[in-house]
């Protein structure tokens, strides 16, 4: 789950820079394992409307943007390049001291993104008329960087050269010659035809008027950004590769570049955590292997599916699940001086801004707490920020090991719960408090989520199949739990047999099925209904008689195949109840895709069957379901192979008998 070793070596380093720190003549080298600049007008569109919404968000009202406020690339992955022969290796004839002073990166990852906004920087110029010389003069020593490739020094020429006059004396046919050429123009030129259209339309929905030069000075502005600018900038997260792993940059390149795989923030607060400088101090807080090795304790932790599952929503998955603990880690500190009502607004905006990617927001928040420090004070800073994290992750482990606890925890992960609202009130309890406390807290949680359910005067529960889904789907996973918590709770056992496998539950695809068929002719095709009567006529076998076997064959024979299926349900007294109650809670489970497919629209009796079966070769039912077929509910002992309105009754009111201990009945409504 790690992109490779090297990304989280040691030795590598972490910084922030803006777009403006790196205007100093730099030079970026662009390897021979690399292709060309690709990007398409939608992604250099994609990006010109993002940083110009950004920098005309606060204008309307006049405000300065804060120190904080930025734009923030995805990730750049660099490797400085010192050795004085490699150096005269990649720059030939043209190698000078000045590019050495100047500095020069091996870009692994990033000349995308890094040529686009060398083409807008440039076009910008080219529209002030200014020179390299003029740059440097108005701009306090601002110098352009430097593009250079391994294998396509003609591009390099290009890219130094590009203006509107060079695009307009050059004729398609010359960019079609080199794709690279053709590329670099082609976005170039949509630069500006984009500020003369798009960029005119969004600037005059933010009521800023339609002058282009604006526009254009809107760019410049930000582009020349420094990371205290209050005016905003536009930043990266600079992942710089130690020097000495040169070896790994091919390796390196092709798995990011594979499938356009990013640095996830796990990928970059790791690189952050073990960088050497934090340990200069010595052993004192922490060591360094002892860090990397509860890392990985952790990750592989996480990584079993039935320690994920309790703690996500089904189907619900990271590349490196340790973010999730940095996300609760994030999510805690804001909250933890707001008060409980007023938790659910402010997760509401959390979650919004940590779903742009782009701005690593987690990342930034562990980047901000370490800088500015050095020696014995960084190294604490490292230890106590580590120390929260293996914290967090001894909770969630010691709510993994109790099975009711996690059975409550997991249920209210399937609800959509946000576990850092379960983390902060654990956190917040008196040190006194119990289990039984925190799990009091747990039901009424779910007794939240479960909000939406009614009960009628007569104690029957009020939901409607089609449009309550969800409802339902809860209700059916909390009968499961409580099912389990209460046979734990009776035999007084901490047993893993207790808890509920919601590894299981996202991988087999789970839903609401009727038990009883509630569609009475759903089978479509001639093949099903010849398989259904048969399989129907071997269960039933005992129970037909002589006149109904001679009816069901003459339809059979005359393909009434429709008439030969309503005498087995009659036969097995499957249409005595009405539609209400066939499509109330009485007539509803909970059971894996797999199975329903095998038993579709069956007899009661064959579905049975099917069931048995399926527990005798290890798949997983529900508990609740297996009571259902085992006819748990059926307190006369009638025949097993029947389910009837009697059965759906008992199994509505036991359903009710649970689910009251989870919510309050005021005024007939839950």
């Amino acid at each position: 789950y790690n992109q490779a070793n090297n990304i989280n070596n040691m030795e590598n380093s972490i910084y922030q820079y803006a777009i403006g720190e790196l205007l100093d003549g730099r030079y970026f080298y662009i390897p021979s394992y690399q292709r060309g600049y690709r990007w398409t007008v939608k992604q250099v569109g994609d990006l010109l409307r993002d940083l110009l919404c950004f920098t005309n968000d606060f204008a309307n009202e006049g405000k300065e943007k804060k120190q904080d406020q930025f734009y923030c690339l995805q990730p750049i992955i660099a490797r400085s390049i010192t050795d004085k022969e490699k150096l005269k290796f990649i720059f030939k004839d043209k190698y000078n001291d000045d590019i050495k002073e100047r500095g020069v990166w091996e870009i692994i990852d990033g000349q995308q993104r890094l040529t686009t906004i060398y083409l807008l920087y440039k076009y910008l110029m080219d529209q002030k008329g200014w020179d390299a010389e003029t740059l440097k003069e108005e701009e306090d020593g601002k110098d352009l960087y430097h593009i250079c490739y391994a294998t396509r020094d003609g591009s390099a020429k290009f890219l130094e050269s590009m203006s509107m006059r060079t695009i307009k004396d050059s004729s398609e046919d010359d960019f079609k010659e080199n794709v690279d050429f053709f590329h670099m123009a082609n976005a170039f030129k949509y630069i500006s035809e984009w500020i003369k259209t798009d960029g005119k339309a969004i600037n005059i929905r933010y009521q800023l008027g339609g002058s282009l030069d604006n526009i254009r000075t809107s760019f410049f502005k930000l582009l020349n950004g420094m990371s205290d600018t209050k005016g905003g900038s536009v930043q990266v997260l600079w992942y710089e590769i130690a020097e000495s792993k040169e070896k790994n940059n091919i390796k390196e390149f092709q798995k990011i570049n594979t499938g356009k795989i990013r640095l996830t923030d796990a990928e970059l607060i790791k690189g952050l955590f073990l960088l050497k400088k934090n340990f200069t101090a010595g052993d004192k807080y922490i060591k360094q292997s002892e860090l990397a090795l509860e890392w990985e304790f952790i990750e592989n932790t996480l990584h079993a599916n039935n320690f994920w599952y309790f703690l996500q929503k089904k189907g619900f998955d990271l590349p490196n699940r340790i973010d999730f603990l940095f996300n609760l880690i994030y999510k805690k500190n804001v909250l933890k001086e707001v008060p409980e009502e007023e938790w659910d607004n402010i997760l509401k905006v959390v979650d919004e801004k940590l779903m742009d990617t782009r701005q690593s927001e987690i990342f930034r928040f562990y980047y901000n707490r370490f800088e500015g420090k050095i020696g014995e004070a960084l190294q604490l800073e490292v230890a106590e920020a580590w120390s929260e994290v293996m914290e967090l992750f001894r909770t969630l482990d010691d709510w993994f090991c109790s099975p009711s606890t996690y059975n409550f925890i997991g249920l209210l992960s399937q609800c959509g719960e946000d576990l850092c609202r379960l983390i902060l009130h654990f956190d917040y309890m008196p040190e006194l408090s119990s289990r039984a406390d925190f799990e009091r807290y747990l039901k009424e949680r779910i007794s939240y989520h479960l909000r939406g359910i009614k009960i009628d005067k007569d104690k029957k529960l009020i939901l409607n199949t089609y449009k309550e889904h969800d409802n339902i789907y809860k209700l059916l996973l909390t009968l499961n739990i409580h099912l389990l918590n209460e046979q734990n709770q009776k035999l007084e056992s901490d047993s893993d047999v207790y808890k509920f496998p919601f590894d299981v539950l996202s991988a087999q695809n789970w839903d609401i099925e009727h038990v009883d068929s509630f569609h009475t002719n759903a089978l479509k095709k001639e093949k099903d209904k010849i398989e259904w009567i048969k399989t129907a006529m071997e269960d039933r076998s005992e129970e037909l008689t002589k006149e109904e076997r001679k009816q069901i064959q003459q339809n059979l024979e005359e393909k009434a195949y429709d008439i030969a299926i309503d005498i087995l349900k009659k036969n097995a007294k499957e249409v005595e109840a009405d539609e209400e109650i066939k499509n109330s809670i009485g007539n509803l489970t909970l059971l894996d895709a797999a199975t329903n497919r095998m038993y579709g629209n069956s007899l009661f009796c064959t579905k049975r069957h099917i069931i048995i079966e399926r527990i005798k070769q290890g798949v997983f039912v529900p508990i609740a379901t297996q009571y259902i077929f085992a006819k748990f509910f059926d307190q006369k002992g009638t025949n097993r192979s029947l389910w009837t309105e009697e059965d759906m009754n008992a199994y509505h009111r036991y359903v009710y008998d649970v689910i009251i201990n989870y919510v309050s009945n005021e005024e007939d409504e839950l």
